[in-house]
């Protein structure tokens, strides 16, 4: 039976390179017959520009679950653009490298009637609609000082490729900026001019969830109040199963405070019996030649949880646990090499960060049985290598816009101490990753990470994980496209005694699923999805049908992983979203669990919002425990 299985399983992940069809993934089997039936490739276009990997073939695919938001533009308004660029993003500014910036020129285009890389930028309101025109005009342009603050250079600096590059990323990654382009325009032999365009997108949205029978979420924002960048949210919470059938909250932040590139989030939830008020303070690596970063954060919860009092979890009761926790670190990073159009960049960091959090109610004797239950207090150093560029791209993780894939590696070491109730201990672990674009097969990523405590020179409490993510090159037939997502992750506790085990509930494993009863030391995730997008564009709404499947094992510290019950869900859904306003894709989605334990809660339908999500980049991050469940 068990050879059986493995041989169905390996005709199913080989269904992600032999088939063509989408509908339901009702079973692998079904999915690899249906796709086997079509693979034939046909020749690249001879007109294909070099350094872009376009093929047209019949060929589709799956794909990872968490990297969502995938759809195109219509085909009156394609180009060569859909494909996987694989030019390095700050090649275009090599010839005005070393020139003096003589003045800065910005452009900031409308929301609406507007194409970034029209040699015509200008609004025409005689070729848009109605709706469009009214976007355009309660639209509050984002400030021009806005946009000049969030740049790396300045008038009278000389041109770097690299600190162009960077600033048009970073202008990307602002939620009010919809795209953005930096051009060097030669003034006589020594000048330059630069030009920065961009175009915002409507910043008031809409956020809606349901399971489409007693929960929902209902939330209004606005992301770029006054045009000056401040964001603020306010959402209501339902659910008609609780004793308290009403939550709200309100969350306010800004980015690059005083040109600082320092953001600052607040936040106040009080959802059922769940209550959160706490403040981020943050400064990520957002450039190779960025110095310093850190975080602060401060935040007081209360929240309900489900607590089994011993290791049999025959009884599981729900418990209010109230907390208080504090999280500080700094980093300093060195750029060592690579300061040079075209060339990767080479950075040494160092990075220190301290942790607490401290109980102020919790169940009477939780410490001893549970890791999670502790009053601990934790301080980290780590000391990493990273070499990252950038792919300058798009198609990939977004709906037409211009995207950043990172390409690169990195290495990071961290030690530490813990002191808790029960040990004060060192801590040691490492970590890496990396990821690279492959012209025959797409993009391929991966990490690896080992950690874990140590009490009286011997490992205790550890934890090791693998992860592999891949998305497949873009391949047509006829007027549809299809894209191919695909993510396995293996995880292990090492040496734990204590009651806190792994799961498989929601993005832990089977997405929609929970059920605290099942649990184990060992787990096995492997998620594929097919996405088949639509040429249709409706008043710039587009998209995406998907397939999708998710595979989950969980077994002890002896028991083989693959031995054990296997959990699963298969689904379809559709996916909609308009880059132009702020509001999150809209999904509607129906799952199926062929095998459901006792005391499971799962959704079948669900109607909610995805967020877009951004490719594993390869700068440094704060030192870090492996997380151990």
């Amino acid at each position: 039976m068990l050879n059986l299985f493995r041989k169905k399983l390996f005709f199913a992940c080989l269904s992600g390179v032999c088939g063509k069809c989408w509908i339901v993934i009702n079973c692998l089997i079904f999915t690899g017959l249906c796709y086997a039936k079509a693979q034939q490739v046909i020749p690249e276009p001879a007109s294909q520009p070099e350094g872009r990997f376009y093929r047209q073939d019949t060929t589709s695919a799956k794909w990872i679950r968490d990297l969502k938001n995938i759809i195109l533009i219509s085909p009156a308004k394609e180009s060569v653009k859909d494909t996987f660029n694989v030019v390095s993003d700050n090649e275009q500014y090599r010839m005005m490298q070393g020139r003096t910036i003589s003045r800065i020129r910005v452009i900031r285009l409308d929301p609406f009637g507007s194409d970034i890389d029209a040699q015509d930028i200008d609004t025409h309101p005689d070729k848009i609609s109605f709706l469009e025109r009214a976007g355009n005009a309660v639209h509050i342009t984002t400030r021009e000082f806005v946009i000049r603050n969030a740049l790396y250079f300045h008038e009278g600096d000389t041109v770097n490729a690299l600190k162009l590059a960077d600033s048009e990323r970073y202008l990307r990654s602002l939620h009010y900026i919809n795209d953005a382009r930096i051009s060097a325009l030669p003034i006589g032999e020594q000048e330059a001019e630069i030009v920065v365009i961009t175009q915002d997108v409507l910043p008031y949205g809409v956020d809606l969830s349901t399971n489409l029978s007693s929960k929902g979420n209902f939330a209004l924002s606005d992301r770029n109040i006054f045009g000056w960048g401040f964001d603020i949210k306010a959402g209501v919470f339902m659910d008609t199963k609780r004793t308290e059938k009403w939550g709200y909250e309100v969350d306010a932040s800004m980015r690059n405070i005083a040109r600082s590139h320092i953001s600052i989030d607040a936040i106040y939830r009080n959802r059922f019996k769940n209550e959160k008020t706490g403040v981020v303070l943050n400064r990520d690596f957002y450039t190779p030649s960025t110095k310093y970063a850190g975080n602060l954060t401060v935040y007081k919860e209360q929240m309900e949880m489900n607590y089994a009092p011993d290791s049999s979890y025959s009884l599981i009761n729900p418990v209010l646990v109230r907390l208080r926790y504090s999280d500080g670190w700094i980093g300093r990073s060195f750029l060592i090499s690579g300061n040079a159009p075209g060339v990767m960049q080479n950075n040494i960091t160092v990075a220190l960060r301290a942790q607490k959090t401290d109980f102020l109610q919790r169940p009477e004797n939780s410490q001893n049985l549970y890791y999670l239950f502790q009053n601990r207090t934790v301080y980290l150093a780590s000391l990493s290598f990273s070499r990252q560029g950038y792919y300058k791209t798009n198609l990939i993780y977004n709906y037409g816009r211009t995207e950043d894939i990172p390409r690169g590696f990195l290495l990071s070491v961290v030690g530490g101490k813990e002191h808790n109730e029960q040990y004060n201990r060192p801590y040691v672990g490492v970590n890496t990753s990396m990821g690279q674009f492959i012209p025959w097969l797409g993009y391929l990523s991966g990490s690896a990470a080992y950690g874990t405590f140590l009490y009286e020179k011997r490992p205790q409490q550890g934890s090791l994980d693998f992860a592999v993510n891949y998305f497949s090159n873009l391949f047509v037939t006829g007027s549809f496209k299809q894209r191919f997502f695909a993510n396995m992750q293996i995880s292990r506790q090492l040496d734990t005694q204590n009651l806190d085990y792994m799961k498989i509930n929601g993005d832990t494993g089977i997405p929609g699923f929970r059920n605290d009863s099942v649990y184990g030391r060992r787990r096995l995730n492997l998620s594929m999805e097919h996405n088949l997008f639509a040429p249709w564009d409706v008043y710039g709404f587009r998209m995406v049908w998907y397939a999708f499947a998710n595979f989950s094992w969980l077994g002890g510290y002896d028991s083989p992983v693959l031995e054990r019950t296997l959990y699963t869900s298969f689904g379809c859904g559709i996916r909609i979203r308009n880059n132009r306003f702020i509001i999150n894709t809209i999904q509607l989605q129906f799952a199926y669990f062929p095998y459901i334990p006792a005391n499971s809660r799962f959704d079948y339908f669900t109607l909610s919002k995805e967020t877009l999500l951004n490719p594993r980049n390869f700068s440094s991050k704060a030192p870090e425990i492996i997380k151990l469940y």
